[in-house]
């Protein structure tokens, strides 16, 4: 019984050490906590080469020798200046590439979870993850008992503005627009009037700010990995999940999410933050009444969750985990520098062939439809789809447009589903030229769609206006 006893132990210990490997890929031991600079320099020295320190992962058996990487494999390659690495340095990569890294100095060893193995005495190659998210690797110098730490932006951009000038809101839209669209209707028909609470004057602002920011939106099999364990969602992810496989590969342009509820994007941005050991940005709790969706203050809003009825939802301003982009913050990403145009592609008089270069639209409807992501041209920032193939979730901070009707959240990007012709479609809506940074649709509880998040790096943004721009 000892004996048994003393093999599970041993098996325990090594699924939970961490291996080193030398610049041949062969195991030369296991360690189960950090070694110190020292023990590096000297494993280095025996073995005439930098070392590669293995992390665990769970559910992941290490192997005693790694496997090479073909030369021809490498898809994407950076060079890197030591003297960067003194602040914090950030790469953007995709999902499931292989990727080669060199430093232009002696390297002592690389510390990584990542299936990867060293190139030569300055350069590691690996493959990246399958699911989008933020991984970090360490890089040891023999003249230094600190190391550095080289930021992995996987399918996100990073995006460091520095007193960036951007264009917000949208010039005014007409009365008939605004009926057309469902905002506003005539005083016989209805009660929600046309006027200056449906527009948000176009504004010049100063940004200072670091953001990470998804490239695409959440794709359906990165949402059914990452929730894979709650027993809550509906019939439709739980269908999808049986048809999936766990810690399944997830690529680079899978299908778009588009049946995700403001709640549900919520989780996950929560999910995310928790797998990179990060604060969760929202704190669910219940409320003991409420009729409806609506917003309390800047950070505090009540939305509907189907099982749970009501809750409130607070913002924690402490956090600089992943979340849903506030309003001022979709259309900024969403024009991507763009301070001339109603939309990425022009004018609403353009054609509807040159609109299709950058927003994936279907003229006719078909029920939970969707495509994969990045097909298209991105815009100024490098994002994709930031228009048609989903709506996206986007939060409020306060009551912006009495067409809303109160709710916490609208839905930007333009419906996936668009009508050629102008004038109101029960099947196909809205009219294709309605479509622009401004266009939004209320942000009904029972509405699913898609989601893209963003992360706020040190909570660091300062927003100043500059000045308001004229009215057409």
């Amino acid at each position: 019984m000892k004996c048994v006893l003393l093999l599970l132990m041993m098996c325990f210990a090594l699924a939970n050490a961490q291996f080193y490997y030398d610049k041949h890929g062969e195991s030369r031991g296991a360690y189960k906590d950090s070694l110190d600079y020292a023990t590096l320099v000297g494993l280095a020295k025996r073995f005439h080469g930098p070392i590669l320190l293995k992390k665990p992962v769970d559910g992941i058996k290490p192997r005693k020798n790694l496997e090479k990487i073909p030369e021809n494999k490498i898809q994407r390659t950076f060079n890197v200046n030591r003297d960067t690495l003194n602040k914090e340095k950030w790469l953007e990569v995709e999902k499931n590439e292989i990727v080669k890294i060199c430093v232009d100095a002696p390297v002592v060893a690389w510390e990584t979870s990542l299936k990867a193995i060293i190139s030569s005495d300055s350069c590691l190659t690996f493959e990246t993850p399958t699911l989008v998210g933020v991984e970090t690797l360490r890089v040891h110098f023999p003249d230094s008992d600190s190391s550095k730490k080289i930021n992995l932006a996987v399918g996100m951009k990073y995006l460091d503005f520095k007193n960036e000038e951007v264009l917000l809101g949208f010039n005014r839209y007409s009365e008939k627009e605004l009926q057309m669209q469902g905002f506003c209707n005539t005083e016989e028909n209805g009660t929600i009037p046309c006027g200056p609470k449906n527009e948000d004057p176009e504004r010049l602002v100063s940004i200072t700010g670091t953001y990470l920011v998804d490239k695409y939106p959440v794709t359906n099999c990165e949402f059914t990995q990452l929730m894979w364990n709650d027993s809550l969602l509906d019939y439709k992810w739980q269908n999808r999940k049986r048809a999936s496989i766990r810690n399944g590969n997830c690529i680079t342009q899978d299908t778009a999410a588009n049946t995700v509820s403001l709640f549900w994007a919520m989780e996950y941005a929560n999910a995310r933050s928790i797998r990179e050991g990060l604060k969760p940005y929202y704190i669910f709790s219940p409320v003991e009444y409420a009729e409806r969706e609506s917003i309390l203050s800047a950070r505090q809003r009540i939305i509907k969750q189907y099982v749970l009825g009501y809750i409130q939802v607070s913002d924690d301003s402490t956090s600089n985990g992943y979340r849903l982009p506030y309003y001022n913050e979709w259309m900024m990403l969403a024009r991507g520098g763009d301070k001339k145009n109603k939309a990425p592609w022009g004018v609403s008089s353009g054609s509807f062939e040159k609109t299709k270069k950058y927003a994936k639209f279907k003229t006719k409807m078909v029920s939970f439809e969707t495509e994969p992501v990045g097909q298209l041209t991105p815009n100024g920032y490098g994002l994709y789809d930031m228009f048609g193939l989903v709506q996206e979730h986007v939060l409020f901070e306060y009551d912006l447009f009495e067409g809303n009707m109160g709710f916490a959240s609208c839905l930007k990007g333009g419906d996936y589903h668009v009508s050629l012709e102008d004038g109101f479609d029960d099947t196909l809506s809205p009219y294709w030229k309605w479509i622009s940074y401004g266009y939004y649709e209320p942000g009904h509880p029972g509405n699913g769609a898609g989601f893209r998040l963003i992360r706020n790096i040190g909570n660091n943004a300062k927003w100043t206006k500059i000045k308001t721009v004229g009215k057409e």
